[in-house]
This record gives structure tokens, sequence and C-alpha cells, in this order.
């Protein structure tokens, strides 16, 4: 008994070592679980162009959009586990819509391989340019003084933004109205125009009407200052413990072979180490982070645990 179990051991171990040698033998498809042209898009296609240079087999972007992600990361999570089928993972799909839908077609941490992060990226508190406030603390200090509470907006329930917003309400003992829309654009329109008092959003969406005085940035929601918005402060400076910083991942279906999650993981390091894709990255407002499978699959598991918390606290129930 002990031989044959030795034996099958022998062989699933050449078996691997002989898949790995020989991949990438084909074209590899990475599933973009989004349309064209966003954020997650942008990102993708250099790195896919990258993958194909280093591995020398085309690397096709394939955009499944719809249900937030999930519709295309739920493809990715069924793919045969040969290295063949790879995609993008981000905060929404990993972290956010697993606490928001009930059933869920995957399991965020289960059905997937962690190769390596991609980026992370972080939202601004923006406000406008009609209210006051010249930074967190005199924003907050308005806030608790009107009643009702100033109101803001939001790409919709459950959206990434909205959440940010929820924990900004519950660490600083503020309430505030919110006002969802259908998408960024809509609410940060509405924001200019004086419709609503605030909001947060990403870098790239709000560093034009910024810089054109139609709203004032007031908070990076990361740890640091931003290269692109160099002198807005973090919202932790006024609230210490609030920090939200998304991100974005390459994964795989669950159990592919060590060897090419080995291969796949210094192929992204490398590419997301040369000066033009850094450059690339932080003209969206994106900051080029690479990372091992494990700490991939750790961050996972920390904004999950985090977006569960704070979608209680708002009293958000799943549908």
């Amino acid at each position: 008994m002990l031989r044959s179990l030795l034996a099958v051991a022998v062989l699933s171990i050449a078996s691997s070592a002989s898949l790995a040698q020989s991949w990438p033998a084909k074209p590899i498809k990475y599933i973009v679980p989004f349309p064209p042209a966003g954020a997650t898009d942008l990102i993708s296609r250099p790195l896919a162009e990258k993958l194909r240079e280093r591995l020398g087999q085309p690397v096709v972007i394939e955009n499944i959009g719809g249900a937030g992600g999930s519709i295309g990361v739920s493809r990715l999570a069924h793919a045969p586990a040969d290295g063949y089928v790879i995609g993008l993972g981000n905060s929404a799909t990993h972290t956010i819509t697993p606490n928001l839908l009930a059933k869920l077609p995957y399991d965020p941490a289960n059905d997937f391989t962690p190769i390596s992060m991609l980026t992370e990226y972080v939202n601004v508190l923006v406000v406008t340019s009609r209210l006051p406030a010249q930074d967190i603390k005199q924003f907050l200090q308005i806030a608790r003084t009107k009643p009702g509470g100033l109101s803001y907006g939001s790409a919709g329930p459950g959206s990434s933004n909205h959440l940010t917003s929820e924990l900004l309400a519950t660490q600083a003992g503020v309430t505030f109205t919110h006002v969802p829309y259908k998408g960024n654009g809509a609410a940060l329109s509405d924001l200019a125009a004086g419709h609503v008092d605030w909001m947060f959003a990403t870098i790239s969406e709000v560093r034009p009407l910024v810089q054109a005085g139609k709203i004032r940035a007031l908070g990076i929601s990361g740890r640091e200052r931003d290269p692109l918005l160099p002198d807005v402060a973090p919202v932790r400076e006024a609230l210490p413990d609030f920090e939200v910083v998304g991100f974005m991942g390459l994964f795989a279906p669950a159990r592919l072979p060590s060897p090419i999650v080995a291969r796949l993981n210094t192929e992204v390091r490398a590419i997301l180490a040369s000066p033009d894709v850094v450059e690339r990255f932080t003209a969206q407002g994106m900051k080029a982070r690479s990372s091992t499978p494990e700490e991939l699959a750790a961050r996972v598991a920390r904004d999950l645990a985090l977006w569960k918390s704070v979608i209680a606290a708002a009293g958000i129930k799943p549908e």
C-alpha cells in the first residue's frame, strides 16, 4: 500500500514538472470581468502584452462584464486549472461582492489560485466647491453641526465608495445622507453642480475636476500622500484608524500546478518592476504592486473580513 502511494506521488510530481516544462504551448486566455476601457482593462492590456513577450505565446484579453464582475470571475473559477485561463480579480469581485450576494457562483477564498497582486489604488474624498471645508477636520466639524448630515454620492448601493463612506461615518461618529447613482460619472457631475456635498472617487476620476476648481480634494483614503495629488493629506491624519486601499490581482482556477504558479509569479513581478509599466499605472492613479501568491491570499482574507464588518454595521442585507 505504501509503495503504491509513493508511486502515485512520484508520478504526480513528474506529471506536474512535465506540464510546467512544456507550458505554455498554446495561447492563454486572460479574463477581465468588466467591460472594455475601464481601469481593470487599462491595467490588464499592457500586462497581457508583456506576458506575450516573455512567455512566447499570445495572451488574449476576454472582457466578460456583468453583475459587478461576478460573471467573468465565475467563468475563471470554473475553467480548467492548466495555466491556459488566467484572469483579474479585484476588491469588488473578491472581497465586497461576496459579502453582498447571498448566492455567489464562486468561493473567493477556495475557487482560485492567487498568482500576484497587480496594483493598489486609493479613493479621494472630494467636496463641492460650495462647501467651505478646506481639510478633513473642518469637513467633519461641518458634518457634525448639520442636521441630518451632509449628503454624499456613490456609484450605487454596495459599491466600494458607498462602503468606504460608511466606514468613514462609523469611525467619525457622524451621520450622512447617502445618494446612490448609476455610476461615479453621474455622481461627480452632481457633486460639481452642488447637488450633493461630497463623495469618494478614484484619483483618475477626480483629478481633472479638482484641477479645474469644480470640486475640492480633502483627503486620501490610503496611508500616504499620492504623487498625483501631493497636497492632499490622508484621511487618517484626522481619523487614525481609517485606511482603505483597493487592489487588483492576477488569479487562476484553483489547484493550478505550483511550477506554473511560480513561473507566472516570476514573470508578473518582473513586468511590474519595469519603468514603462510603473509609469503607465501611475498615470491611471494606480500603484504597481507585485506580491507572492501567499500575500495575495492573505489580502483577500483580510479585506473580506473588513467589508463584512462594514456591511453589517451599515445594516446592508445580502441579496
